[in-house]
């Protein structure tokens, strides 16, 4: 056994004081290597795996009380040293904490000039560490070069884990390479000393490899002998498959030039970005630091300054026409330049989409009818300069809803009521009722169908072959609905009330979602998945109907139709370790684990049973799956709230998640577990196309950055849907479809309850959210210079469409900060409602406090900076905008500007300034400036409070109606 906690301690004193007695007795220490410098000291260190926090940076780290140990019960196993550059080596010497007791592991040393390809220098052989030589082994071999060193240990007679507190590598480092001139060309693999990169092969010309995995914070040095001081041009060879991506060339503490990295369009569309530095002549080392994330480099090559440092004008006036629905044809007017113009890049969604030369003032794209684009172009000339964007331009899909507004998903909704579909059903008439068929349906209206015969028909809009029913039942029921194509029999829904009727108390409903206990059943609605034989075209008819054996009643809501493409096949057997029958997802994420060759595992179509969290650990892995229809990952159905999903580690950081569906069990809600991913910390992982149901929340971050979430399915959910706190920041939230969460949709809370300061520079972009069970579709609590952008929320059960608060919540939370917090860009249809109870409010209307589609809520913490432009509302539950401070702190709302806003048919007043929320709570205080702010037919008037709010001065700077 492994005595190593209980008396790790106490045997390191004893072992201290011996070492001190035997030095100064004159008795020899340990046997040092010939060579006396450690080539590892301080380089990356990396593993097949490891357990718990015995990571392997551990035994590079000088220190010997610190240790790796590998996966526990699973040899081999085997760590490496990246010594940075190729040298020439002949011993290794390994250690264990000192005050461990005796153990013998079997193990060889490999080297590798690449990473992937290694042979033998050590062949296997058993090795003692005994504490009465410090728990050191020194292994001498004939010298050889190597870049990367490897131990492989197939045993351990101490711990069933291969286990090293240091690895030093000794010998003479450069394998006799010198400096590299400038001018000249580094490829990019070839530095000095780095931190935190991969390597991988290159497709671009030439072959080879470049490197990879840049997160912010890491760096690549170069030695480098300049032949001439002077100004050169240093030309980068990158490929980035996001806009995140900045590097800085360093020289000691001094940064030479900061250069953005473009998105390119893919890991491998190379391209070439130039920058200009002034380099003193001699040798010395040159630092590549990334400062930005989610890049390439292939090549750096330094060229002597040809003088034209000048940058053309932008081009202007970019516009677009759309000769047919699939075609766009972009012009713009001429860019100029002092050398002239050498050509045109045109960006698509911010990647490279095209180049033309610089003669050519059009551009003609093919996109699909349905699809959103925005375009921009930017200009070159001859010596690499190019110029800021062009305008922008967007051509809105076709199949987008609400003019443009939220995300573009792959499914079209057809709402049961519509006008368009044939019923001999009951269409209910609208209301904003919860706990209510009417009240809690989308569009606030369904249709009824209670007996044998009765039915609603769509008629596709384009074609489908998978259909999700959103639909209420009795409850504890479960059983079918029938389905027709043009008049054929095509099965059934299977339909249930599993994890709907979720009770609370109508007096407070402060308890909602939570305990599932009280006399009102609330959440009626769920959905019903199923693809059917085949692709329908555009004009089917798909008829829900009631037969004989159905269940004996059903409120139908609304059908998402979608054209499903085939279940997708692995990308790469070579590359992903493919799940199985025989094979779990944990056996083969291990097996991943111990092939640095790999990138990730593949999860082909099925259902895979998942009955607890699985782990990433070791280093950046891709979760992939065919397709979220197709790979669907469950949690055990015969329980209820199992905590399932993903639990992102620290070194697993640069992980990627994407095509399948995660099937939760939750039927209330829980805080703490039920998060489908979990990963305080994250950073730069990509979560896309991900349907996730039933769980408490697809994500809520701590501290999490620079992470990618995009093209997701959120439903169902009995709390947030993304989440991000505690300083969490440059996340990027974009187009997501959210429907039923149980909290807020998409919010950012800037609590520092668990570490952190403002959340800073998070885009919230091209975000749905619909029929919200509790709280907003978007709200922001604090924070500075985030982004909410295109954005569409309708039918908020309870709550605002967006919810702009500075309350603490009792935790310990920073407010707004000093740069600005953007909302622009929005829709919000039927948005509003009651919570909480208004005893002693004025214009009491019932027993709740009245929501409206957007609420600025001055709380106990600073509510300030707030921009809030382009904003159509219509038809909010009670009114448009709602001004409300929170006693007794009573802090007043400072720079709130409000610019472009239309307010259409209130119920009740466009603007609300709340005078008395309750007893003791009220008025509000500060003021907010209005321009082109219009209030159209309210239910009674424009704007309520303004003469019992003397503390909030409403700044009318042009445009309004009011």
């Amino acid at each position: 056994m492994r005595s190593k906690k209980p008396i790790l301690a106490s045997v390191c004193i004893l072992t201290m004081i011996l070492v001190m007695f035997l030095s100064s007795a004159g008795f020899p220490g340990p046997v040092q290597a010939a060579a006396v410098q450690n080539l590892a000291a301080g380089k990356p260190a990396t593993a097949s795996g490891h357990a718990d926090v015995y990571v392997a940076s551990n035994v590079t780290d000088g220190n010997q009380g610190t240790y790796w140990e590998s996966i526990n019960n699973a040899f081999p196993q085997w760590i490496q040293v990246d010594l940075g550059k190729e040298s020439a080596i002949n011993q290794a010497v390994l250690k264990l904490p000192p005050g461990w007791e005796s153990r013998s592991q079997t193990l060889s040393i490999q080297g590798s000039m690449d990473g992937t390809n290694f042979s033998t220098i050590k062949g296997a052989a058993g090795y003692t560490f005994d504490p009465n030589t410090s728990n050191t082994v020194t292994i001498d071999f004939p010298a050889v070069n190597a870049r990367y060193v490897r131990i492989n240990v197939t045993a351990n007679t101490g711990w069933p884990a291969a286990q090293f507190s240091e690895i030093e590598i000794y010998g003479t480092s450069g394998g006799g390479t010198g400096p590299v001139a400038i001018p000249g060309k580094i490829e990019a693999e070839n530095y000095s000393a780095m931190n935190g990169i991969q390597t991988e092969p290159t497709t671009d010309t030439g072959g080879g490899l470049n490197v990879g995995w840049i997160h912010v914070g890491d760096w690549l040095d170069y030695d480098v002998n300049v032949q001439d001081a002077g100004t050169y041009a240093v030309e980068y060879r990158v490929a980035s498959n996001a806009s995140t991506g900045e590097l800085q060339l360093q020289s000691g503490p001094a940064t030479l030039a900061t250069t953005k990295v473009p998105n390119t369009g893919g890991w491998q569309n190379w391209q070439t970005v130039t920058a200009y530095v002034t380099l003193n002549a001699g040798p010395q080392t040159l630092r590549i630091y990334a400062s930005g994330y989610d890049f390439n480099i292939n090549w750096i090559r330094f060229v002597q300054d040809n003088g034209d440092h000048e940058p053309p004008t932008a081009p202007t006036n970019l516009a677009f026409t759309q000769p047919t629905p699939d075609t766009i044809k972009l012009t713009w007017n001429a860019a100029t330049d002092n050398a002239g113009v050498a050509g045109y890049d045109i960006y698509a969604n911010g990647q490279l989409r095209s180049s033309v030369n610089g003669s050519t003032l059009t551009f003609t794209d093919n996109q699909p009818s349905n699809a959103t684009v925005s375009y921009y172009v930017i200009a070159k000339d001859a010596a690499g300069n190019s110029s800021a964007p062009s305008n922008t331009v967007t051509r809105f899909g076709s199949g987008d809803n609400h003019t443009g507004r939220g995300a573009n998903m792959p499914f079209t909704i057809l709402e049961a009521e519509s006008s368009s579909n044939k019923t001999n059903g009951t269409k209910l008439a609208p209301n904003f009722t919860p706990g209510d068929f009417a009240g809690e349906a989308s569009g606030r209206s369904a249709v009824y169908l209670d007996a044998n015969g009765e039915y609603v028909e769509f008629t596709l809009t384009s074609p489908a072959n998978a259909f999700v029913l959103r639909n209420a039942v009795a409850e504890n029921t479960t059983g079918t609905i029938s389905v027709y194509v043009d008049g054929v029999d095509k099965g059934n829904f299977t339909v249930t009330s599993k994890y709907s009727y979720v009770y609370a108390t109508p007096s407070t409903l402060g308890r909602l979602g939570y305990d599932n206990s009280g006399s009102k059943a609330y959440w009626l609605y769920e959905d019903s998945q199923l693809m059917l034989d085949q692709v329908y075209p555009k004009g089917t008819k798909i008829k829900i109907q009631k037969d004989a054996g159905d269940v004996p009643w059903i409120y139908v809501d609304m059908i998402e139709t979608e054209n499903v493409a085939p279940a997708a096949s692995n990308p790469d057997p070579n590359k992903y370790v493919q799940v199985s029958g025989t094979k779990s997802i944990e056996q083969a994420l291990a097996e991943f684990r111990q092939d640095p060759t790999k990138k990730g595992i593949f999860i082909p179509a099925g259902e895979w049973t998942i009955p607890s969290k699985i782990y990433l650990y070791g280093r950046a892995t891709e979760i992939i799956g065919a397709g979220p229809w197709h790979t669907k990952l469950m949690a055990p159905q015969n329980q209820t709230n199992t905590d399932v999903g993903f639990n992102i580690g620290s070194e697993a950081n640069g992980s990627t998640i994407k095509n399948l569906s995660a099937w939760g069990n939750y039927v209330y809600r829980q805080d703490g577990p039920g998060k489908f991913i979990d990963g305080n910390g994250m950073r730069n992982v990509t979560i896309d196309n991900v349907w996730a149901e039933h769980f408490v929340c697809l994500y809520w971050g701590v501290n999490s950055s620079y992470n990618t979430f995009k093209n997701n399915r959120i439903k169902n959910m009995f709390a947030d849907g993304i989440n991000m706190t505690n300083g969490s920041s440059y996340n990027v939230i974009d187009n997501n479809y959210a429907r039923g969460t149980g909290d807020d949709s998409f919010a950012l809370f800037s609590a520092i309850d668990a570490g952190g300061s403002y959340n800073v520079g998070n885009k919230y972009t091209n975000l749905t959210a619909t029929n919200v069970r509790r709280a907003a579709a978007f709200a922001v609590y604090g924070g500075q210079g985030n982004v909410f952008q295109n954005l569409y929320g309708a039918d908020t059960l309870t709550y605002p469409g967006v919810t702009i608060s500075s309350l603490s919540f009792g935790y310990n939370t920073l407010g707004f900060g000093d740069q600005d917090t953007v909302i622009d860009g929005v829709t919000l249809d039927r948005t509003g409602g009651d919570f909480w109870t208004s005893v002693g409010a004025d214009d009491k209307i019932n027993d709740y406090q009245n929501f409206g589609a957007i609420w600025f809520f001055g709380g106990d913490r600073s509510f300030k900076n707030i921009l809030v432009k382009n904003v159509d509302i219509n038809n909010p539950v009670y009114f448009g905008l709602m001004f409300q401070s929170k006693s007794p702190e009573n802090l007043p709302m400072t720079n709130v500007r409000l610019e472009n806003i239309n307010i259409n048919n209130p119920t009740r007043y466009g603007i609300k300034l709340v005078a008395k929320a309750e007893d003791g709570q009220g008025p509000v205080i500060g003021s907010a400036s209005f321009t082109n702010v219009k209030v159209n037919t309210p239910g009674i008037k424009a704007i309520y409070g303004e003469d019992k709010s003397p503390n909030f001065k409403v700044i009318k700077v042009s445009g309004n109606n009011w």
